[in-house]
Formats: structure tokens, C-alpha cells, sequence
């Protein structure tokens, strides 16, 4: 695991804090004890993820491009 596979899913963490917050208020949701820790779970649980999904898309285009040609 490389540091883009360890820092993506923090990097998402930190940016959907202020929807999850939103959400909580709409929903009066406490934050804390609901999603705080399910986030911090879920972005843990997501590097080794990360990790496989990029080795296996740089895998995929070594042997044929993908995505748009720029």
C-alpha cells in the first residue's frame, strides 16, 4: 500500500464531513455517536481497498488503455 492509497480515503473523509454534519441536523442524527465512528471505520476499511482497485486499473492498462484518449 503506497501513500495515494492511504491518504484518498481520508481526503474523502474530511470533504464529506460537512454533508454528513447537514445530514445529521436534518435528520437529527447525533453525529458523534452514529456516523463519526462509521466514517472512521469506513475509511479505514477503504485503503486496502483502494490499494487493489489501483493495482488492478494499472494492471488493466498496461495491457489496453481505458478511460477517455487524451
Amino acid at each position: 500500500m503506497n501513500s495515494r492509497d492511504f491518504w484518498r480515503p481520508i481526503f474523502g473523509l474530511i470533504l464529506l464531513q460537512p454533508l454528513t454534519v447537514i445530514w445529521c441536523i436534518l435528520f437529527n442524527i447525533s453525529y458523534v455517536s452514529n456516523l463519526g465512528i462509521f466514517s472512521i471505520v469506513c475509511t479505514i476499511y477503504l485503503m486496502p481497498i483502494y490499494a487493489w482497485y489501483e493495482r488492478k486499473c494499472d494492471s488493466i492498462e498496461e495491457e489496453k488503455p481505458v478511460g477517455w484518449p487524451y
